[in-house]
């Protein structure tokens, strides 16, 4: 497979993480709270692990868009990975949430709302994304 299609593959794969990057550096007074640093790892992980996953794609692979559906998936569950990890630290284990301080059953509980009502828009994000580079390398690359 040609560099210009493995960069055109591993655009359409981070594209999506791209435009979560820029929601949590965009969101003003983030900074300020305690699950800032754990949230900024996850993303630049799921924009990091995209970008390098959709470097990889084999030649003999067809569908593009599976491969790309495929590899953003695998960096989703790479960055929920890191946020699980990161929050059995004392970065959210033991932090004063306003009501109290987490417990290791809160901190697990957010891992599993971040897949929920993050990876599911990422999801379809990255299916948009995939079926629009699918299209650009079949057609739009004579390469």
């Amino acid at each position: 497979m040609s560099l210009v299609r493995r960069i055109t593959s591993a655009f359409f794969t981070a594209l999506p993480g791209a435009f979560f990057l820029f929601l949590v550096i965009a969101t003003p007074g983030m900074r300020r709270e305690y699950y800032w640093i754990t949230i900024f790892v996850a993303v630049l992980v799921l924009f990091g692990s995209a970008l390098v996953l959709g470097f990889l794609q084999p030649s003999w692979l067809r569908p593009k868009w599976f491969w790309i559906i495929a590899m953003g998936f695998v960096a989703l569950l790479l960055a929920l990975f890191v946020t699980a990890i990161l929050n059995v630290t004392p970065l959210c284990v033991g932090q004063d949430n306003g009501d109290g301080n987490n417990s290791f059953g809160m901190c697990m509980g957010y891992v599993v709302l971040y897949a929920v009502f993050y990876g599911i828009p990422y999801m379809v994000l990255l299916t948009v994304s995939a079926v629009i580079g699918h299209w650009v390398m079949n057609r739009g690359l004579r390469l």
